[in-house]
């Protein structure tokens, strides 16, 4: 996995580009350096890819930066990334937007656009398996971590708390699955705990219950017993019952005959009591209706009088009705030419104002239209004069910007230079010449003193020899032996020995205590030498220490010019015709053997003398060109504001055109409408003339409408009693057939009586109602000992179903309880599972991480002596992940080394870590010899092309503009910065 490009559009520093489609930056497989000055954009690639590749939000210190202020480029609302990753032969573009932008994160296959992932779930899952990260949620951290590291944060990993460490890298060797998955089982275990004890519970309330059910079989086998007997007993009662029923049965067949004779007799004499009393009624009607003809015959003339009345009346209804309408009509027209007359008037003078008020309209119209033709002709003649006012102000605001700039620039270039040139001071101070001289000395008198405690050491050795061997022949002589033969010997006097051994012993005394005061000048002497070759080891770092801060004033120093503001402040001076040429530097300035701190504070000096004259002269500026600008401004508003008002009078003008038109038509309209409102107006006139003459024949009307009214009102009497009686008359004839038919029906009820009286008293013979009774009784005694036995019968069949569900739920509860058994031994068993694997893991975690971190230091270890002169041993103890580096000086935390120890220790520790733990197949390091001197700079540069060839990284990215990866890279892109276009390759 490699990154090809990469297309930054309004990100930071980069702008839309020449096009509008941003800035695209080519890569190469293999180490490729970035270099540029401080602010062109170069951590901002790191950046980039961090966040389109791996969701990495950007970092300084040790705050996350949201990257929707920080990515996007000031005053642009969306940003857009896009990253071409190559990886097993395929390239993919991943393309992702910053701020407002409407694009979507997605993955897509270059040679075809064919979209592999889209959305943040996707991609992240797509990407995670290309760089080999297993959990996508840890892509952000790898890259912080490990791929990207951002500049000055190499060592900070190794200088953490315990607490802080662990957090820090436990996820990162993935060593913490181990502690989660174990307090992951803490909650399966916890809840197969839970199911035992409710497993027990469930087993306990079981074995209740079947508690309650051991009777069950033995009540069953009685129920059966008794259902069995009061079986028998039902079908010997049912049999009593039939019989009882049967004889029951044929007498209630008597004494439903007996009832039924009886009630028919009484239906009998019912129906020939209601046919008496209709012949009664009949003969009524008929004697009613033969008066109501009488009645007809006294009323007939006044009957025929009214009807001839009311035909009369309904005549003149009519013609009054006709009348009315004619009235009516009248009256609506009148109304109507009332209204006419007043509509003819209105609009007589409505048509004569619209014409009074468009001829005045129309001279105010012609007035205003030659002061606007005026006005237009004098805002014409001074649109180029302001245009090009502006724009040379604008001009110089641009080029006060670029003051801005290069001010900017100086304090961020000479604060440094001044820091420096203090501590540069301080150093030179502190570094004594005499101290290689001293040294020599120390050397000197040690090899001295080591040559006479070695001369004393050869005395005592020699002295103790001799005296052992006279110690011997002095033993020997004592027995009268020969020293040299071993025989007996009269020649040696043992008296001389005694005294030869005596003075051996004092000298040998006196030669131990010679040897040990060398012992301690040679210790005393030794210390010197330490203690100067300290101080030697000292002054040389404050030497390099000195050497690197002198190059580093001379590179702020060379960082000081900037063409582009040097121009602007020409071009500012000679327009504002202020501040004169700005002094330039004298370039007299470099890194030399005998550093004199006289040449750098004049260096310094200049830097800010320079950076003093140009904001004086800024301060000169500013108020002149802000004054300009804001004229130029004010006189655009000024004729924006004019130009507004020209367009708003000649919109003006326009409209009072179009009121002028339109009052015109409106008096011609209300003259047409004049013109037909007299029309009309004649015509409605004629109408009620019409009308008028029209309602002559109706004058004696009402008159003859109330004679007729009154008139009817006499015959009123007579036409009522007519109408009364006509019904009644009418049905005569109908009442004397209804009298026939109800004389004829009750001869034939009165015979149908006779024949039933005689069948009830046939009846009434063979029914006994004493018999009857004692019929009953007998049914009802065997009906009730049969309901008794049917009933017992049920509850013992009840009982036996009881019993038998009983024994049935037993048996379930038996097998069920066995289950449940089985059930708790599984948990049980699982239980101890999970507690060894919990304890398993508890256990794991040491050890695996106690052999990653020794493969990493031994890969670090090796990394190291590769880029450093002293050799060192790497222990990366896993406990609290404590680094500690073993010289010839000794063991030192990290904490203890020094700043350029601890940036060459942390970056052997990243490569290492890179090679063992990440499959990207790249990473990036930004600005990696941060805080080394040249020596360590250009071992790290060796260490770095090694440590690629030998971890196989596709792809390495140095984000550095240091020199000393000039001939150890295969691509070097070089980045530049300007206030106006942004960063450009």
């Amino acid at each position: 996995m490699w990154v090809q490009r990469i297309r930054l559009k309004n990100i930071k520093s980069y702008g839309e580009g020449a096009n509008g489609e941003g800035i695209t930056i080519q890569l190469e497989p293999g180490i490729n350096q970035i270099a540029g000055k401080n602010g062109t954009g170069k951590s901002t690639l790191i950046e980039a890819i961090g966040y389109a590749l791996f969701d990495a939000e950007p970092v300084r210190g040790n705050a996350r930066m949201a990257k929707n202020t920080y990515l996007l480029r000031n005053g642009s609302k969306a940003g857009e990334v896009d990253v071409w990753v190559w990886h097993e032969d395929c390239l993919y573009r991943v393309e992702r937007d910053v701020g407002n932008g409407g694009r979507r994160w997605k993955v897509v296959r270059q040679d075809d656009d064919f979209i592999e992932a889209e959305g943040e779930k996707e991609v992240k899952d797509f990407i995670a398996n290309l760089a080999g990260v297993e959990n996508s949620e840890r892509l952000a951290e790898v890259y912080h971590s490990l791929l990207g590291v951002k500049q000055g944060r190499f060592t900070i990993p190794f200088d953490l708390k315990p607490s802080e460490a662990k957090n820090h890298f436990d996820p990162l060797l993935d060593v913490d699955i181990f502690r989660q998955c174990f307090e992951y089982l803490k909650g399966p275990c916890d809840e197969v705990r839970q199911e035992i004890a409710n497993q027990r519970a469930v087993i306990s309330g079981l074995e209740g219950q079947i508690s309650q059910l051991q009777d069950a079989p033995e009540k069953y086998e009685e129920a059966v017993k008794q259902r069995v007997t009061l079986e028998a007993l039902v079908e010997k009662s049912q049999q009593q019952q039939h019989h009882a029923a049967g004889q029951l049965a044929q007498y209630e067949i008597l004494m439903n005959n007996y009832q039924a004779a009886r009630l028919k007799v009484s239906e009998a004499k019912n129906l020939v009591a209601q046919a008496n009393n209709d012949a009664a009624t009949c003969s009524t009607r008929v004697e009613e209706a033969k008066q109501a003809n009488r009645m007809l015959q006294q009323n007939q003339a006044a009957y025929q009088a009214y009807l001839e009345l009311e035909q009369q009346i309904s005549v003149l209804e009519k013609e009054r009705l006709t009348r009315d309408q004619i009235q009516k009509t009248l009256a609506n027209g009148q109304r109507e030419e009332m209204g006419l007359a007043r509509d003819l008037l209105a609009k007589g003078q409505e048509g004569q104002r619209d014409r009074e008020n468009a001829a005045q309209k129309q001279q105010d119209y012609q007035t205003r239209w030659q002061q606007l033709s005026l006005r237009l002709e004098q805002f014409q003649a001074g649109e180029s004069d302001c245009q090009l006012a502006y724009k040379q102000a604008e001009e110089l605001r641009k080029h006060l910007a670029s003051i801005v700039e290069w001010l900017r620039g100086m304090s961020a270039v000479n604060k440094p230079a001044i820091e420096q040139l203090a501590d540069l001071e301080q150093i030179l101070q502190q570094l004594n010449g005499k101290i290689a001289g001293q040294l020599a000395q120390a050397k000197e008198e040690l090899t001295r003193l080591e040559e006479q405690e070695q001369q004393c050491r050869l005395e005592l050795e020699r002295t103790r020899q001799a005296k052992a061997v006279l110690e011997q022949q002095l033993a020997r002589l004592s027995g009268g032996q020969c020293p040299l033969l071993g025989t007996a010997c009269n020649q040696f006097n043992p008296a001389k020995s005694k005294a030869d051994l005596d003075s051996l012993t004092q000298k040998f005394q006196q030669t131990a205590i010679a040897q040990k005061e060398a012992l301690k000048l040679v210790a005393e002497a030794r210390k010197r030498v330490e203690y100067l070759l300290a101080e030697e080891k000292s002054q040389l770092e404050k030497q390099a220490r000195a050497s690197q801060l002198a190059k580093g004033i001379v590179g702020l120093y060379g960082q000081l010019v900037d063409v582009r503001g040097r121009a602007a402040a020409e071009v500012l001076a000679k327009v504002l015709q202020s501040g004169g040429e700005l002094p330039k530097l004298s370039g007299g300035v470099a890194v030399t053997s005998k550093m004199k701190v006289a040449g750098y504070r004049a260096a310094v000096e200049e830097m800010k003398a320079l950076q003093m004259a140009l904001y004086e002269r800024y301060q000169g500026w500013q108020p002149s060109v802000e004054k300009r600008y804001k004229a130029a401004q004010d006189t655009l508003a000024q004729r924006v504001g004019q130009k507004k008002e020209l367009a708003a009078e000649e919109t003006a003008l326009k409209n009072l055109t179009e009121e002028i038109k339109k009052l015109n038509q409106r008096a011609a309209e209300s003259e047409q409408r004049a013109e037909r409102i007299e029309a009309q107006l004649n015509k409605i006139r004629r109408e009620i003339k019409n009308l008028q003459q029209q309602l002559a024949p109706f004058q004696e009307l009402d008159n003859k409408l109330a004679l007729a009214t009154a008139n009817k009102a006499n015959h009123l009497p007579g036409y009522t009693l007519y109408l009364q009686n006509q019904p009644v008359a009418a049905k005569q004839q109908a009442y004397l057939t209804m009298l026939q038919e109800s004389q004829d029906k009750l001869k034939g009820l009165q015979a149908e009586l006779i024949e039933w009286e005689q069948r009830f008293q046939q009846a009434e013979a063979a029914y006994n109602p004493a018999r009857h009774k004692e019929l009953k009784d007998t049914y009802a005694k065997a009906n009730l000992a049969l309901g008794e036995a049917t009933s017992k019968l049920a509850e013992a069949v009840r009982l036996v179903k009881e019993q038998q569900q009983r024994v049935k739920v037993m048996q379930g509860l038996l097998q069920q309880r066995e289950e449940q058994y089985r059930e708790l031994l599984r948990l049980q068993a699982q239980e101890s599972i999970l507690e060894r694997a919990r304890y398993i893991l508890k256990n794991a975690q040491e050890p695996v991480a106690r052999s990653l971190t020794a493969r990493v230091a031994a890969q670090a270890q090796v990394i190291y002596n590769t880029m450093s002169n002293e050799a060192a041993q790497f222990h990366w103890r896993s406990g609290d992940y404590s680094l500690t580096v073993t010289t010839v000086s000794g063991e030192k935390r990290f904490t203890s080394l020094s700043g350029g120890q601890q940036m060459k220790a942390a970056m052997a520790m990243q490569l290492a870590m890179v090679k063992e733990f990440s499959q990207a197949g790249f990473c990036a390091f930004d600005e990696p010899t941060y805080g080394l001197d040249a020596e360590s700079r250009n071992m790290l540069a060796e260490a770095i092309g090694k440590a690629q060839e030998e971890c196989k990284f596709e792809q390495l990215l140095l984000v550095s503009h240091d020199q000393a990866f000039d001939d150890k890279v295969e691509h070097a892109l070089k980045l530049e910065y300007s206030p106006m276009e942004g960063t450009k390759l």
